[in-house]
């Protein structure tokens, strides 16, 4: 375990005791949410009206958990971690340095001189979509710059087509669309409540029935990649996101349907990522979408 994390430029194994569980990654590498967007719903029309010109990705918030070697030793570490907020967490087999914000310590748990502890960070610099008013010398050394291309063609092997994020195939991304996508993209929206009067000395309710409008809907596009290694992972997982978070609405297509939606980022959670003995990178994660103006019609 040696060599596999640095913090402040210290070997967290040699000097501390303890390493990062297997799976523990997940939290750390999936992408924040946006900050809250401005929004409109208008009584006469379904969905909502929202301000996508620049939008910004938040600070998150996360657990890593880690198994202790020596219990001595790990005390030490909270020493560290207190001389100061922020510290460089180099986590090797990522290929990435994190400047992160120590919150609390959940769980701990140990048997003599064995054990395992659950911290919680904040991550408070997010990747950063460039544009001509970004001040790229202002930004601090650990936010990415999301302006990864996709490829140019699907990757050799790569055997799924007939999903598209503004007419690029996901294949292109390296990225594979999971079973059960396809159903939340059908369901319906909810129906936005129209006006309705309850009195005490009426059974049941008034209900303005004139009307059926919806409300703007969530789904959860169900994703995975599988990289030969860490660098061809980032490039899958950055070319994805450049094309998500770009400002203003995107377009998703997807072949069964025969649709294209209107949507925009909300929000991202890993279920599973692991890095095998042989180097390949196994991930498995959720991308919830906002449908703004999503009605059903005879298409469904």
């Amino acid at each position: 375990m040696v060599g596999k994390l640095f913090i402040d430029g210290l070997d967290a194994f040699s000097e501390y005791g303890i390493f990062v569980e297997q799976y523990g990654y997940k939290a750390l590498v999936q992408m924040p949410s946006f900050k809250k967007l401005s929004s409109t719903e208008w009584p006469e029309y379904d969905g909502e009206e929202v301000e996508l010109s620049a939008p910004l990705l938040d600070s998150k918030t996360f657990s890593i958990p880690f198994c202790i070697t020596d219990i001595l030793s790990a005390s030490d570490l909270f020493e560290v971690l207190s001389d100061g907020s922020y510290h460089i967490f180099d986590f090797a087999e990522l290929g990435k340095s994190y400047k992160l914000r120590l919150l609390t310590n959940p769980a701990l748990s140990a048997k003599i001189q064995l054990g395992k502890i659950t911290l919680n960070f904040a991550d408070d610099f997010p990747p950063v979509y460039p544009t001509d008013e970004t001040d790229i010398e202002s930004l601090n050394e650990y936010n990415t710059l999301l302006n990864q291309a996709p490829y140019a063609t699907a990757p050799a092997g790569f055997k799924q087509n007939g999903y598209e994020m503004d007419d690029v195939d996901f294949s292109h991304f390296g990225v594979y669309v999971l079973d059960g996508t396809d159903r939340n993209i059908q369901k319906a929206p909810n129906v936005r409540e129209n006006l309705k009067v309850d009195v005490t000395n009426r059974p049941g309710v008034s209900y303005d029935g004139e009307s059926v409008f919806y409300k703007a809907k969530d789904v959860a596009i169900k994703l995975f990649i599988y990289a030969d290694n860490i660098a061809q992972f980032w490039e899958r997982w950055y070319a994805l996101f450049t094309a998500l978070l770009k400002p203003e609405l995107r377009k998703l297509y997807n072949d069964n349907s025969l649709e294209e939606y209107n949507c925009y980022y909300k929000s991202n959670a890993v279920t599973r990522f692991d890095i095998r003995r042989n180097g390949r990178v196994w991930c498995e994660f959720t991308v919830t979408l906002t449908f703004p103006d999503s009605r059903p019609d005879g298409n469904y």
